[in-house]
């Protein structure tokens, strides 16, 4: 906003006057036109710091005791603006904190679990999975051979079939499966 007496300048103060019918007039000005007005007032010019010059109805300064209790007040709500929070949660093995976990999408460490485990479990597993696993049983172990959880599916689907030549098959890779591990072998028998 451009001061209201010069209208040149970028307005950084108000001017409390009265105009010519008595009544209170209020102006932003800028601060070359308030030390004007201050100067040929006889008023003694504050240095503000740039803040707006507080001017009571009559256009007097306030007493200085309510000047310093408005300029606490107005830099407690800067400064309350403008702080990190007070308490700031962070691993404390890896120092990471919730914010940086979310924003990398990666925990630190194993100990991050423990720290902002509901958080995660909210975050990352129960929004875009859900808390279970739901899909089928992976049909074959990593070495190419089937699973025994696959292999047990199996059993019983064909004993509920009646289908007893396949049900002696699976049976039979089952115990080659069992074999195999009680052998230390890797299933050759």
């Amino acid at each position: 906003m451009l001061c209201e007496i010069c209208h040149e300048n970028e307005a950084t103060g108000v001017l409390h006057r009265k105009d010519a019918n008595g009544d209170d007039d209020e102006l932003y000005v800028c601060k070359s036109c308030l030390a004007k007005q201050n100067s040929g007032t006889g008023k003694k010019k504050a240095d503000d710091g740039g803040k707006p010059t507080i001017l009571t109805p009559d256009g007097e300064e306030p007493p200085a005791f309510i000047r310093n209790f408005l300029d606490a007040a107005v830099g407690l709500i800067e400064g309350v603006a403008n702080s990190e929070p007070l308490h700031v949660r962070k691993c404390p093995v890896c120092g990471r904190t919730w914010e940086q976990i979310k924003e990398s999408r990666a925990v630190g460490c194993p100990d991050c679990w423990a720290q902002f485990g509901k958080e995660i479990r909210k975050e990352f597993l129960v929004g875009s999975y859900g808390p279970r696993h739901i899909g089928k049983i992976p049909e074959k172990a990593p070495d190419g051979k089937p699973s025994r959880a696959f292999l047990e599916k199996e059993l019983k689907d064909a004993v509920a079939r009646q289908n007893y030549r396949k049900a002696a098959r699976i049976r039979k890779a089952l115990d080659e499966l069992d074999n195999g591990k009680a052998n230390g072998n890797g299933g050759a028998a």
